[in-house]
């Protein structure tokens, strides 16, 4: 069964794994786990430090993955560190996590949803227009995306 639910200090490790795990697919000998400090602890980097809201998706008890939404202002969040573990991967999860933090933004009164990510990364820009994110810069590594999440805050 899956279960999106708050991230918790106790899941530091895995989520550290599962995202470094997915850049180091992405990147593999470029790949610099050491360039990635934010993750070395979670609870106090993002939730404590910067007010975020993590998510995690546990499949029959174990986090497989992952999702954050930074508040930028207080209009604006941007969405990190979203990533799936290989074997859960096409399964609709990565959507669910950008819809749960969609919803949480809209619960927070903001108004804008940011994300950049990398351009040849075409799945992950895929999944952020399927969500409705529409692009407003592309350089020739970044795509930045936004959307527009104002509105009722049930949704």
């Amino acid at each position: 069964m899956r279960v999106l639910r708050d991230f918790r200090p106790e899941d530091g490790a895995p989520v550290r794994d599962i995202v470094l795990a997915g850049m180091r697919e992405r990147w593999c000998h470029a790949f610099d786990p050491a360039a990635n400090v934010d993750l070395d602890d979670i609870w106090t980097y993002y939730v404590l430090e910067r007010r975020a809201e993590v998510v995690v998706c546990e499949e029959e008890g174990a986090v497989v993955a992952t999702g954050t939404l930074v508040p930028l202002d207080i209009q604006t969040g941007q969405l990190v560190r979203i990533a799936v573990i290989r074997q859960q991967r096409h399964k609709g999860i990565a959507a669910a996590i950008v819809k749960e933090l969609q919803r949480r933004a809209r619960q927070n009164e903001m108004k804008t949803l940011l994300v950049t990510t990398d351009r040849p990364w075409t799945d992950a820009v895929a999944l952020y227009r399927a969500c409705g994110f529409t692009s407003f810069r592309i350089t020739s590594s970044t795509v930045s995306l936004s959307m527009s999440v104002a509105g009722d805050a049930q949704q």
